[in-house]
């Protein structure tokens, strides 16, 4: 009898505590710097989430290792709610990469957010005018047009390891960071890179650099509506489209069914008010909110199935991916 009376109190308390929910103030994990892309969304998208979930909402920046520290931490809370993992895609190579031992696995999606579409640019006074005319470059000189990227497994790695994936030998170079990269094509260092359309606008404007095809499979930039989708040009790629880099919202493995509802239809309100829409297309971020639930986390299993696979084909991840029973897209 007194275990089925302290079952029932266990019940009852439980109870208690979802229909309660929120009660204090949620902590939004950032794993990266402040001033990065992931960090100017997630305190652009704080506010409004607090405004809907009715508590505060503190952005907490956790950097290291590539997010794996700050997804560690979030991790390393309880499973109720209160902490939140606004993650980019870097937790779907953690285990290849030697970087990190968890996964999208251990995490649960609540929704996307955006992504900042990546757009192929060569300088301003490159000799191509078009992405087929540097396709053929490419192929009439294997191994030898030089593109710009950050580091070893960043996006723009990423991208030129799609470009080999499909047989066009580029000759890459890491430049240490995303602004370098880019200078060094603006500079003529290098044929191309891959960039951000958010950080290329100015540059196409000036006439410092030139957009040959946005990296997508058929969907246009409205940003730069005259530029094509990159598949045009190279539709072997078609089959791996979209690869992209957005930022999502993520809870623990375990939380209740009822409190990451909750935690949705906050998300889903905020992201209809006017002042988030209004920061996400003066951005030309790319909205991907109608991404919801285990379509996120499936979203990523495809992306780690496609990108685990690239980096350690390349020599640049450690650790194979069958390892972590990820089988090849």
């Amino acid at each position: 009898m007194k275990k089925v009376l302290l079952f029932s109190l266990v019940l009852v308390i439980a109870a208690s505590v979802l229909a309660s929910y929120p009660n204090r103030s949620v902590t939004l994990v950032i794993p990266w710097a402040a001033g990065g892309i992931t960090d100017r969304v997630g305190r652009a998208f704080a506010p409004y989430l607090e405004k809907y979930l009715g508590v505060p909402v503190v952005v907490l920046n956790q950097p290291g290792a590539s997010g794996a520290i700050g997804t560690d931490f979030a991790y390393s809370k309880p499973a109720d709610g209160y902490t939140l993992l606004l993650s980019a895609e870097t937790p779907g190579v953690f285990r290849v990469m030697g970087t990190g031992k968890l996964g999208f696995d251990n995490f649960e999606g609540i929704m996307m957010l955006v992504e900042d579409t990546k757009v192929v640019v060569v300088p301003g006074n490159s000799p191509y005018q078009t992405m087929d005319e540097l396709v053929t470059a490419i192929k009439e000189n294997p191994g030898k047009i030089k593109m710009s990227y950050s580091g070893p497994g960043a996006s723009g790695h990423i991208q030129g390891l799609l470009l080999e994936e499909v047989g066009l030998d580029v000759s890459m170079t890491p430049f240490g960071g995303g602004s370098p990269a880019m200078l060094a094509t603006i500079s003529g260092q290098v044929d191309f890179t891959f960039g951000n359309i958010g950080t290329v606008l100015d540059y196409l404007k000036t006439g410092d650099l030139r957009a040959l095809a946005v990296y997508t499979k058929e969907e246009r930039s409205p940003a730069i509506p005259d530029v094509p989708p990159i598949a045009d040009a190279i539709p072997e790629m078609a089959r791996y489209l979209p690869l992209t880099f957005p930022n999502c919202i993520l809870v623990k493995e375990g939380t209740p069914p009822e409190i990451k509802q909750v935690i949705l239809e906050a998300a889903q309100k905020a992201v209809q008010d006017p002042g988030w829409i209004e920061f996400t297309e003066s951005s030309f971020y790319n909205r991907m909110h109608d991404v919801q639930g285990d379509a996120v986390i499936e979203y990523w299993n495809r992306w780690t199935s496609i990108v685990a696979w690239l980096l350690y084909d390349a020599g640049v991840a450690p650790n194979s991916p069958a390892d972590f029973g990820i089988e090849r897209f």
